[in-house]
């Protein structure tokens, strides 16, 4: 199970996540160079980038989870789905929350909430392991919303859904974003930050190459393969 690392998490009126200046190396090479990364309450910003542009990378460095250098400020409580979502696969989904949320103090009530929230409730009480990978992705999700966080950090979170739980995915992020809630969202698919995104960045080859507005970008296609570098 997935547990949270010990970084600079403050509560406070002002949610905010910020990383700056990333700068990520393995064995000697560097593969993320100065990323810059911010969300803010009631926004959901879209981390844009063909496979192995470093998006992953950059969201686990912005949390202390691989050695990075930089700067990084956090004010606020974290839900992530990284991965699988760190599922216990013997365990049924319910299962799973509720050790979740022992292990997090967070009330026993609240697993039934998010379970209705990934409209889960109904199909949970069998192992894991038997679930599809859209269903696990739902799990997952739950699981990154059990503690009501202020700060959501999603890694491809569409990833095993279908064209409509892609849908009713966007729809829970809106929801969450309506509520405050300052979402991160990676992913490399454009329809789905163009639907739902507020705020773009953009990452080539460990680089940040274009921060901007949505509504403020007349073409996201022709901006994304403007900044993005093919092999």
């Amino acid at each position: 199970m997935f547990l949270m690392p010990l970084i600079n998490i403050v509560r406070g009126m002002n949610t905010v996540f910020t990383a700056r200046d990333i700068t990520v190396s393995f064995a000697g090479h560097e593969v993320v160079h100065g990323a810059n990364l911010t969300a803010s309450p009631g926004r959901i910003t879209a981390l844009l980038g063909p496979n192995g542009a470093g998006k992953s990378t950059t969201l686990r460095a912005a949390l202390g989870l691989v050695k990075a250098t930089g700067t990084k400020h956090i004010n606020g409580t974290i839900g992530l789905l990284l991965d699988d979502g760190g599922l216990v696969t013997s365990l049924t989904g319910r299962q799973h929350l509720h050790a979740m949320a022992r292990l997090y103090g967070v009330d026993k009530h609240r697993v039934q909430e998010v379970l209705e929230l990934v409209d889960m409730s109904h199909r949970c009480d069998r192992q894991l392991k038997t679930y599809s990978l859209g269903m696990k992705r739902r799990i997952a999700l739950a699981g990154a919303l059990l503690q009501d966080p202020d700060i959501i950090i999603l890694d491809e979170p569409s990833s095993g859904l279908d064209p409509d739980g892609i849908r009713w995915l966007g729809e829970v992020l809106c929801a969450e974003a309506s509520r405050g809630k300052a979402i991160i969202m990676a992913t490399h698919h454009l329809a789905e930050a163009a639907a739902v995104a507020h705020d773009v960045v953009i990452i080539s080859r460990g680089h940040t190459t274009f921060t901007g507005v949505l509504s403020e970008i007349p073409d996201l296609e022709a901006t994304y393969f403007a900044h993005t570098t093919k092999d």
